[in-house]
Order: C-alpha cells, then sequence, then structure tokens
C-alpha cells in the first residue's frame, strides 16, 4: 500500500439498538408483562404463610403496578443496561411489598443487554437479576413453607433460566458484533481497492501521455525547423506526430473502456489491447526517431507472462526510453537487454548520456514516472533500481517474476 493510502483504524464503536419503539417492542414487552401476570401474581391470603409480610393487594393494584415494567420493556434496546438495571430493582421492591415476581420480564431485559451491549457490562444486569429472582426465591420458600430441597432446586432454576437468558443474548450480540466487523473490513478492502485503482489508472495516463507527448514534441520542434530546408524530413517527423498520437489515443480508449466495462464478480475486466513486450520494437522505433540510438538485445528463451506483469515490463522499458528521450536527448546511445530467467525476466536499460538534452522538453517532467514504476513493478512482486552510473549515463534496471505471486 502507498503512503498516501494508509488505513486508518477506529476503535469499534458499542452497537446501539434502534431508538424508535416499533410494533415488535409493543407486542414483546405486552407479552411478557401478560405472561408475569398470568403465572406469578401474588399469592392470596389463604395461599401464603404468614412468615412473608406484604400487602394484600387488589389485581387492579398489580395490573397498575405492572405499567412500569411494560413501560421499560419498549425501551430495552435502546438504553438496554438501564432497563435490565432498573427492572431488577423494581421487581425486587414488588415482591418485598405485594408479592408479584415479574420473571420473564426480569429475562426479556437481561437478554437484551447482553444483546446489545459488552459482556463486561451485561454481567453486572446477570447479578441483579439473580439477586431479584433470589428475592423470589425467598418469598415463595417462605409464603409457601417450603423445603429446603425445593427451595434449592427453585434456585437452581432461577439460575439457569438467568444464565440461559445471558448466553443466548451474548451469543446474538456476538454474530452480530461479527457481522459488522466483517461488513466494516469489507468496506475498507472495498475503498483501498477503489483507492488503488485510482493510482493504477494515473500511472497507466502518466505512462501513455508522458511518452507520447514527450515523442510528439520533439518531432514537432524538428519539423519546425527543417520545415523549409528539408521539407520531406520535417513531413516524416509531421507523421510521426500523427502516428504516435493515433498510438495514445488508442492506448486511452482502452483504457476507458477498462473503466466502463465491469466483470460478473465485481471486478474491473480488461478489454481491448494492451501493451506488451512485443509493442517494444514500436518503442525502439519512436526512440529513434527522436535521435536515438537503441540497441536491443534479448537472451535466453522467452517465456510466458502475466498479463499484469507484462504490462509492467513494458512499462520500465517504456518509462526509461521516455526518460533518455527527455533527458540525454538526440545523439545519445541505449542498451536494452532482456534476460529471461526460468522464472523471471530481468530488464536493463543503460544509456551513455552522450547526446544534448532538448530545451523544448524539459517542462514536460512531472517527476512522478520512476516512482510510479518503483510501485508499479513493486505490486508485482518485482525489484526496480534506478540511478546514474559512474562511467556516465544512467541506468535503468528491473527484475519481475514470470507470474504474481
Amino acid at each position: 500500500m502507498s503512503a498516501g493510502h494508509r488505513r486508518v483504524l477506529h476503535r469499534p464503536a458499542a452497537a446501539r439498538g434502534p431508538s424508535v419503539v416499533g410494533w415488535r417492542d409493543i407486542c414483546v414487552a405486552t407479552m411478557a408483562v401478560a405472561v408475569d401476570l398470568a403465572l406469578f401474581t401474588p399469592m392470596t391470603q389463604l395461599e401464603r404463610s404468614s412468615s412473608w409480610p406484604v400487602v394484600d393487594a387488589p389485581p387492579w393494584v398489580v395490573v397498575l403496578a405492572a405499567v412500569p415494567a411494560w413501560t421499560a420493556l419498549l425501551l430495552r434496546r435502546r438504553a438496554p443496561i438501564a432497563v435490565s438495571l432498573g427492572l431488577a430493582g423494581y421487581a425486587a421492591a414488588l415482591t418485598v411489598t405485594i408479592g408479584s415476581r415479574p420473571v420473564l420480564t426480569l429475562l426479556v431485559a437481561l437478554y437484551n443487554a447482553a444483546a446489545w451491549r459488552s459482556p463486561r457490562r451485561s454481567l453486572l444486569c446477570l447479578a441483579a437479576t439473580l439477586v431479584a429472582n433470589g428475592v423470589a426465591v425467598a418469598y415463595e420458600s417462605a409464603a409457601l413453607s417450603e423445603t429446603v430441597q425445593t427451595t434449592v432446586e427453585l434456585s437452581l432454576l432461577y439460575v439457569l433460566f438467568d444464565g440461559t437468558a445471558w448466553g443466548v443474548g451474548w451469543w446474538v450480540g456476538s454474530a452480530r458484533r461479527e457481522a459488522k466487523r466483517l461488513r466494516e473490513t469489507r468496506e475498507a478492502m472495498a475503498a483501498e481497492a477503489v483507492a488503488a485503482e485510482r493510482v493504477r489508472i494515473a500511472h497507466e495516463l502518466h505512462d501513455i501521455v508522458a511518452h507520447a507527448v514527450t515523442v510528439m514534441v520533439l518531432q514537432a520542434a524538428g519539423a519546425r525547423r527543417t520545415m523549409d530546408q528539408e521539407p520531406e524530413l520535417a513531413r516524416g517527423a509531421m507523421q510521426t506526430v500523427e502516428d504516435v498520437g493515433k498510438e495514445a489515443i488508442g492506448e486511452l480508449r482502452r483504457l476507458l473502456a477498462v473503466l466502463r466495462t465491469v466483470g460478473d464478480d465485481g471486478d474491473v475486466a480488461v478489454i481491448g489491447t494492451s501493451p506488451r513486450l512485443t509493442t517494444v520494437p514500436d518503442l525502439v522505433t519512436q526512440a529513434e526517431s527522436a535521435g536515438v540510438r537503441v540497441t536491443l538485445c534479448e537472451r535466453g528463451t522467452p517465456g510466458k507472462l502475466d498479463p499484469s506483469v507484462d504490462l509492467a515490463a513494458f512499462r520500465v522499458i517504456q518509462e526509461a526510453l521516455t526518460n533518455v528521450t527527455r533527458h540525454a536527448g538526440a545523439g545519445t546511445t541505449v542498451d536494452v537487454g532482456l534476460h529471461w530467467l526460468p522464472d523471471s525476466l530481468r530488464i536493463d536499460v543503460h544509456d551513455d548520456g552522450a547526446g544534448v538534452p532538448p530545451r523544448s522538453v524539459g517542462a514536460l517532467s512531472t517527476g512522478h514516472g520512476l516512482a510510479g514504476l518503483q510501485e508499479r513493478v513493486t505490486i508485482v512482486g518485482g525489484a526496480l533500481d534506478a540511478g546514474p552510473v559512474a562511467r556516465g549515463g544512467y541506468r535503468v534496471t528491473a527484475t519481475l517474476p514470470a507470474h504474481v505471486p
């Protein structure tokens, strides 16, 4: 990844439930409160013993006391921790005053706390719910004069219910958080892919335009100087300008077609004919038309390269010859070597620096050619070395794998 496209990592925020109360919230709250009223209403004076002094509340008071719990459950996904802790305290208060035990209400609140908040915070809700249910166990044991065995069994049953509610909520919350993490990872990877594609397109545009414009400016300048004395030579130079311009337009059209074409898997599909090593002789011809003497030497048995490696190899030679034409000028001798190895290709472009730098193209250099070339070579798993030579001239060497690792 280039320095300009570093990934920024953020601490994941806590999951937040819906901020609007929906019909599902109303239905769940109503069902939980209704079940609690039906199964865990206060015992009558005849059913309970006198060892648990509670208010003998009429049914309408019991129903009215359930309204705050119903209201709190409507907010269980918006403020799960507060709702669970608040209901645990409220349930304990109802048990010691009127003997009402909102069991299912507590389980629903505990489940949502575990599902929407971190385990560390939701464990507090589990502890509070266990305490509230412990008060309910004490009430039932005292009111019905239960045996120790029955009390222990009832306690274990409450622990099982509470632990199951918390565990299921934790599992659902973990699955939701993992899905969110994967979604954010995919979005980040997609954003990085877009950024990388933009950089690749910028490199392609630079390679296409810089080479073509350099050759065209040199040829146009030569044609202007020889137009009166040697019109045939000027005509040939302008023909080269036309040919190079058409070639650049063709490559730009290919690049635009790539941008407009998307494959079935969502990746950009490459269509048209990309520049390859087989078109290097055209680069040599264009450089020679600008007054540069080029010798192309190939050693070894040519092998099959991945398309991206083939394009990178072409761009290495193109950028090197463009720089020679731009900075060394006419009269420079350049040796272009292709050394084929069993699993790689070594490219060596060396000029003697003996030419005369053309003033007409001095302002055309962007200063980003070799930097972009370095990144292009690195992407396909290769290595690039470029710099002046002690005995004069400049050398560009690249080693590219036959296949992208």
